[in-house]
């Protein structure tokens, strides 16, 4: 029985410790604008974000596995919003997955303004 409580213990601690970690690392929220209002596509697209983003890219899009962008460099590096959406839905090299059966086009669009508007 001993062995069972140390075990207990120790897979509680670890549990306890994921979940504290999780929540600090946790995606910016969606700003209300000057109405109060909270953009329901932004607030979509930071939920996506949280899903299928963040473990790759870092919760505030700091870069890890993936690219860096929170640093404006997404803009100017692919001016045209339509070379983002290709970019996400159809991937690029071994880097970059392709998305398209995860997550739709206006689901993608979402994302990408929550990307422009909320992290940079």
């Amino acid at each position: 029985m001993p062995r069972n409580s140390s075990f207990l213990k120790v897979a509680t601690t670890i549990v306890i410790g994921i979940a504290i970690s999780c929540g600090v690392s946790a995606a910016p929220e969606v700003q209300p604008d000057a109405t109060g209002s909270i953009d329901s596509e932004l607030t979509k697209g930071r939920e996506i974000w949280g899903v299928h983003c963040s473990s790759c890219h870092g919760s505030s899009g700091q870069g890890g596995r993936g690219k860096k962008l929170n640093n404006g460099n997404l803009s100017i590096n692919y001016p045209d919003r339509i070379e983002i959406i290709n970019l996400i839905q159809n991937g690029k090299g071994q880097g970059m997955p392709a998305f398209s059966s995860k997550i739709t086009v206006e689901e993608t669009k979402a994302v990408i303004r929550y990307v422009l508007e909320v992290l940079n």
